[in-house]
């Protein structure tokens, strides 16, 4: 979606530049854009539901040049991994060609309480699982969780979240939810601003937590805050305080305001549908407004009502709104809810389940399509579409095919040869003659660095250039 300051990434020499939330802010230096002029062609703010290339609410994105961050700190941006589930925006200058891949979550830090495994609370929001198809995402678990029932208070976790306006706050309704070592260095909450001054003109409240932004650098530049404006805020642990039970204060680092700014640009916007107003046609997605007056609904079967999960495609309008070409709801009864392709890993042939992309695939119920008459095995290159369960696919498809020139493939092996200044290293497989890999600045490590990576065993992740295999992803 095309948000109020922008620019494109130059590659990772300018990881260091905070952005907001599907929007870029400008890092100076000029820009690389269709036609040299800097300028993206659009951007899909959305959940991540498959890989192959990256798959945001179905659409397709050739990531293997994109630049992957995630903000750490105050206008700070590290190397980062997009997991299924994961809310990203993603900054295309081609169709279907990712510039940038930015991983925004909504919440970082501890969780509060536990009402229930279909609801806990955590910096004074309300949080919800899905588990049904038809009302969005089904919510994804990792970091050591298999289920919500796995949660408990005190637990540090991130949380990707669809926000779901309610009145003057917010509920967020779990995309992802990943158990984290240990509580991050700049907690994150995001929310709907409410009761703006009552506390002094920079304090607000989002849900039950009050936020003292007088110290906060509010971005982008030169904005103010009102009440009903998406925001998310950074802030340091230390300055969390609990005022009563269930009543927290925190004083807040930086503040991001979400906001569209008419541009012309091909965008996709991806939430749950609420304050439907079928006389006036339009809606509203967390906090924005859609306008789906001259848009095409997809499936022409199906009528829009509110708390359907939809994917918008449309202009920003100079008024704020979101006007809409298409909206397409997304509905796990008509379309598949994941897609993954590359190479089979750690397959049980017992239980007919095995790793894909870094994605636990059940493949016990589902018929095999070109596959060796030897069945499913480590190293073949399989496509998978299938249904969410809870942490990972159950697969409806599993479709055996060659590997392509410039495909995303994985291979496993030990690292031996490490040159750090090359940025290189031989991948020596249990089987098999060793792999060579080079990295980049942008390729994401996985609990093992550059300095620490000699003689570990590691999964590689990348294209194939000639001989040589360039690693987009190296986890142990």
């Amino acid at each position: 979606m095309t948000f109020t300051t922008r620019s494109v990434f130059l590659a990772a020499s300018t990881l260091a530049c905070g952005l907001l939330l599907g929007a870029l802010v400008s890092c100076g230096g000029g820009g690389v854009g269709s036609g040299g002029t800097g300028a993206e062609s659009g951007v899909n703010v959305g959940t991540v539901n498959g890989f192959g290339s990256v798959i945001v609410d179905g659409v397709r994105y050739d990531d293997r040049s994109a630049s992957v961050v995630a903000e750490v700190g105050p206008g700070r941006d590290a190397v980062a991994e997009v997991k299924l589930g994961h809310r990203v925006s993603v900054v295309y200058e081609t169709a279907g060609v990712a510039s940038v891949v930015r991983v925004e979550a909504s919440l970082a830090g501890a969780v509060d309480s536990v009402a229930s495994p279909a609801q806990f609370s955590m910096l004074g929001q309300t949080v919800s699982v899905n588990s049904i198809g038809t009302a969005g995402p089904i919510t994804q678990f990792g970091g050591g969780y298999v289920r919500a029932s796995d949660l408990r208070a005190g637990d540090a976790v991130e949380v990707h979240a669809i926000l779901v306006g309610q009145g003057d706050t917010a509920l967020l309704q779990a995309t992802r939810v990943e158990k984290l070592a240990a509580v991050p260095g700049y907690l994150r909450v995001s929310g709907l601003v409410k009761n703006l001054g009552s506390g002094g003109a920079t304090t607000f409240a989002l849900g039950t937590l009050t936020l003292d932004a007088s110290a906060a650098s509010v971005l982008p530049s030169g904005s103010n805050l009102a009440n009903g404006q998406s925001v998310s805020v950074l802030a340091l642990p230390s300055t969390l305080t609990q005022t009563s039970p269930g009543v927290f204060r925190l004083q807040a680092a930086q503040v991001r305001i979400r906001g569209l700014s008419g541009g012309g640009l091909d965008d996709y916007l991806s939430g749950s549908v609420t304050q439907l107003d079928t006389q006036a046609r339009s809606f509203t997605l967390g906090s924005q407004r859609v306008v789906y007056a001259a848009a095409t609904v997809t499936p022409a079967t199906m009528s829009l009502a509110n708390g359907q999960y939809v994917q918008v495609r449309g202009m920003a309008s100079t008024n704020g709104s979101l006007a809409a070409a298409s909206v397409t709801i997304r509905d796990a009864g008509s379309e598949s809810e994941a897609e993954l392709r590359g190479n089979i890993s750690g397959f049980d042939a017992l239980t007919r389940s095995f790793s894909l992309r870094g994605v636990r695939v059940d493949a016990s119920g589902t018929v095999l399509e070109s596959c060796p008459n030897s069945g499913l095995a480590d190293g073949l290159f399989v496509e998978v579409e299938g249904a969410l369960s809870s942490n990972g696919v159950v697969a409806r498809k599993v479709h055996c095919e060659d590997e392509q020139p410039g495909t995303t493939v994985e291979r496993e092996g030990v690292a031996a040869s490490v040159d750090v200044a090359a940025k290189s290293f031989s991948l020596v497989p249990e089987q098999g003659s060793p792999q060579a890999v080079t990295w980049t600045d942008t390729t994401f490590f996985g609990e093992v660095t550059a300095q620490t990576l000699s003689g570990k065993k590691v999964k590689v992740e990348g294209r194939l250039v000639g001989a040589v295999l360039v690693a987009t992803k190296i986890k142990r």
